[in-house]
């Protein structure tokens, strides 16, 4: 077990085997405190050179998506999207001031953290690029104090003497812009967005788009704060091993014991005797499928439960997904061609429909694998529904109108999206404050756009709205 221990004031490592060496200051007693939270916004707003970042070790490393900052228990951001030596990774992020708090905060004991796919720290220390996880495995790390765009005395400063709301920088003359430029602005932004999402998604050589759709669909099943093992999962289980298992208990068998969620018979000395039947059954067909392919299960401390609806628990939300390779379901056969006739036949009608997902009867009296509750509907609702269309669908369709040059396939999706309510997230919020009036996903997703790349990155200079508002003043 690793234990903290003082720095040395020099760190050397190399950015790859033929790289010179690069030669770090640390910190010293006399720099100032640097609070973690400074080092968690310099991670959020990506305020730091990102060009040509690499890995302690040297990986190359690309940053498309910094994750979401969790105000909970366990890892500091979560749903991030890196891309490392060429491979992407969704996960978490866990940031440090020194590469040693990780150990300090014993993450290195702790299996919440094994889904951790980047740690961020400002500062190299002995520990800088021996980082390691509980399951044991290496944990590739940045360190962003020589990659800073500004002075860390400076960054300090203007940290602790922020103002204590986060305005939009042109909020106090957002109506100055007639509506029409701005409006034209959002929905150019809406679709970069869209495009960059889309863009992102890899592509099989043998299989195309589908394992994409698989991951995108089951990601967006786990609500925020399970996206990430979600998407584990669907990693793990490939829709081709979903579809040669012929019932729909062994389906649900194998994803809920490939995610560490079938309890174990002492879990269940106080269940009834139908809800201890349906997890001894759905471990006995789990322990035959691992032998046979040698699965390794998730550990169940990757699934979050705290403060979290009983509709978005885990394991109700698995058992859906195994409802979508049902004979007749979404991914049973040929989801690209399905989704893509629904599109195009009878935009968000055809496509809730086919995202349909009703598990067994036993879910109807079940959120989890230990105990029954009162009855329910087990299947997906319309918000969620909504939320896989626009986060899932209409991105996997986006593309797949790129690669087969299809423009009408191209405006459907964006028709789709015009048509889909919009979110009511912070970000929405604060424009909505403005008076901007946002009728559809497809304006929300205009206004991400720009508050990610623009409103809080200080981009008011490449901003339409920003560069009316300069030629007026």
């Amino acid at each position: 077990m690793h234990t903290s221990a003082p720095s040395p004031p020099f760190h050397t490592y190399a950015h790859g085997p033929e790289a010179p060496p690069v030669v770090v200051r640390e910190a010293t007693p006399d720099t100032p405190d640097v609070p973690e939270a400074l080092v968690q916004d310099l991670w959020a707003q990506q305020r730091f050179e990102a060009r040509a970042l690499q890995t302690s070790d040297g990986a190359a490393v690309q940053v498309l998506a910094p994750g979401t900052l969790n105000t909970d228990a366990g890892p500091d951001f979560q749903n991030a999207h890196v891309r490392i030596d060429g491979v992407d990774w969704r996960g978490h992020v866990e940031v440090h001031r020194t590469s040693g708090g990780w150990f300090e905060h014993e993450h290195h004991t702790d299996p919440r953290y094994n889904s951790v796919v980047l740690h961020v720290t400002l500062h190299v220390d002995m520990w800088t690029g021996g980082l390691l996880r509980a399951d044991a495995s290496a944990l590739p790390e940045v360190v962003l104090y020589p990659r800073l765009q500004a002075p860390l005395r400076t960054l300090l400063h203007a940290f602790h003497t922020r103002a204590d709301d986060d305005a939009l920088p042109c909020a106090s003359r957002w109506d100055e812009v007639p509506p029409a430029p701005r409006q034209a602005w959002i929905r150019h932004l809406a679709q970069t967005r869209l495009a960059h999402k889309s863009e992102q998604l890899p592509i099989s050589e043998e299989a195309g788009l589908e394992p994409a759709l698989h991951e995108r669909l089951f990601a967006g099943l786990g609500y925020a704060k399970n996206d990430a093992p979600m998407s584990t999962l669907a990693h793990k289980v490939s829709p081709q091993a979903l579809r040669a298992l012929d019932t729909p208990r062994s389906r649900e068998a194998l994803l809920l014991g490939t995610a560490g969620l079938v309890p174990e018979p002492g879990d269940l000395l106080e269940a009834d005797r139908t809800t201890a039947d349906y997890a001894m059954d759905l471990r006995d067909r789990f322990r035959r499928l691992q032998i046979r392919r040698n699965l390794s299960p998730m550990a169940r401390t990757a699934w979050t439960f705290f403060r979290l609806r009983p509709q978005n628990f885990p394991p109700l939300r698995i058992a859906q997904a195994a409802a979508w390779y049902v004979e007749g379901g979404v991914m049973a056969d040929a989801p690209l061609d399905r989704l893509r006739e629904a599109l195009l036949q009878d935009g968000a009608t055809g496509l809730r429909a086919a995202l349909e997902a009703t598990p067994p009867a036993f879910w109807r009296t079940h959120y989890h694998l230990r105990k029954a509750a009162a009855e329910h509907s087990a299947g997906l609702g319309p918000s969620r529904t909504n939320t896989l269309l626009i986060n899932a669908v209409a991105p996997v369709l986006l593309r797949d109108a790129t690669r087969r040059d299809d423009a009408s396939q191209k405006e459907a999706v964006y028709a789709l999206l015009k048509g889909l309510p919009a979110s009511r997230d912070s970000v929405v919020r604060r424009f909505q404050a403005l008076g901007t009036e946002v009728d559809s996903a497809f304006v929300a997703q205009g206004l991400h756009e720009l508050y990610r790349h623009f409103c809080s990155e200080g981009g008011c200079l490449d901003c339409a709205i920003g560069q009316r508002l300069i030629d007026a003043a």
